[in-house]
């Protein structure tokens, strides 16, 4: 049997984008994003008929005609209200009517969002889960959807794809709250500690540009404090291990004690905050800067937890099912986990007590990666 390592470790685009975009007032149209697969503002009753110019005035009266539908809509419709649903009958009236932040709200889903950027979607109440999207091709101008609250004034959306996750916006950071509880309609999130929490919810552990991030999840619903503390010794331990690897003292570190190695070897400077969620289940998750450690920590971990052999380990393949392509981070990674454990052969005794530590601190937490190990028959079997 050959072992398969699926790292399940998305390699993110340096100028990918995160949007934290509201569905409506009072959340009205978060179930409708979900049931269209898609996602849009609150602007009925219009078609562009390409990615919209705010710059251009026939844009800017089409959207002032979408407002006014939009408001004849939620005052009940009274007829001798009805909008004109003639652009023209749109000029410019009012001082202040194209607010700057609505054009740029327009701008940015319709226009500066691109495939595969996410989309971070809070629903009401700190217990409500988060939605995570990406979108799912480039602005399409005659795909429009169909609203109840609307009737047949049918909305421009974008198509989206949504994040298999059962985040609870109470299990984010303070900042990453703040940011779904501003009542803009849409975010562009651009500090890198608020994109690294998000892209752990999304993704797990990632790559992006420079740096990696890790996440664990712990799942039993009752947590000792010595056995959560186990698991982040561990995962410190496994990178300190990475740094002796690099610098080709992994034979030397294994011969050490666990607490001396980790002192000898770990490197502050490889790594960033850690979040941690003590709510059960909850989660842990780190930036690391490097972009090849959260993979090796995580492929540490569920070797270890598994008491994988490490003669078979020494011949390991990595699948990735985060990405469409093989990447120069799974390629470095399958490397550095074989070269890993042709070392370990030879201190099965370490191994063995380190597979032991591993599997107790799992079992007590219900530790759960995304990476997995799968086995692949041979030719012979």
């Amino acid at each position: 049997m050959t072992l398969i390592l699926d790292p399940a470790m998305r390699v993110i685009e340096k100028d990918h984008q995160i949007f934290v975009l509201h569905p409506g007032d009072g959340k009205r149209f978060y179930n409708d994003f979900i049931a269209t697969s898609s996602i849009f503002l609150d602007i009925p009753g219009i078609k562009f008929e390409t990615s919209p110019d705010i710059g251009d005035e026939g844009v800017r009266q089409q959207l002032r005609m979408s407002r006014a539908i939009g408001g004849w809509h939620k005052s009940g419709r009274p007829e001798a209200r009805k909008p004109s649903r003639l652009i023209e009958d749109y000029g410019v009236k009012l001082e202040g009517r194209d607010a700057p932040r609505y054009m740029r709200e327009v701008k940015n889903l319709y226009v500066d969002a691109k495939p595969g950027d996410l989309f971070v979607i809070p629903g009401p109440g700190y217990n409500s889960r988060v939605l995570l999207a990406e979108l799912s091709e480039d602005f399409d101008p005659d795909f429009r959807v169909d609203i109840a609250r609307y009737g047949a004034d049918r909305v421009p959306a974008r198509r989206v794809t949504f994040i298999q996750t059962e985040s609870a916006k109470y299990e984010f950071g303070q900042r990453a709250i703040q940011l779904m509880q501003n009542r803009q309609a849409i975010i562009r999130v651009s500090d890198d500690h608020d994109r690294h929490e998000f892209y752990e919810h999304a993704y797990g552990d990632y790559v992006w540009g420079d740096v990696s991030g890790s996440y664990m999840e712990v799942t039993e619903q009752v947590i000792d404090q010595k056995d959560l503390t186990d698991v982040l010794f561990l995962t410190n331990l496994y990178g300190a291990m990475y740094v002796a690897l690099k610098a080709g003292e992994l034979e030397t570190f294994i011969g050490l004690p666990l607490h001396v190695a980790i002192n000898q070897y770990y490197n502050r400077e490889l790594f960033g905050d850690i979040s941690i969620e003590v709510h059960s289940p909850g989660f842990f998750g780190r930036p690391m800067k490097n972009p090849a450690i959260a993979g090796f920590v995580a492929a540490m971990t569920v070797l270890a937890t598994m008491g994988a052999s490490p003669l078979a380990a020494t011949t390991i393949e990595v699948q990735n099912s985060a990405n469409g392509r093989v990447s120069a981070c799974d390629l470095e990674l399958e490397a550095d986990v074989r070269s890993t454990m042709q070392i370990v052969t030879n201190a099965h005794a370490w191994w063995d007590d380190l597979c032991k530590t591993q599997k107790a601190a799992a079992d007590q937490t219900g530790l759960k990666t995304k990476a997995k190990i799968v086995d692949k028959p041979t030719d012979n079997d």
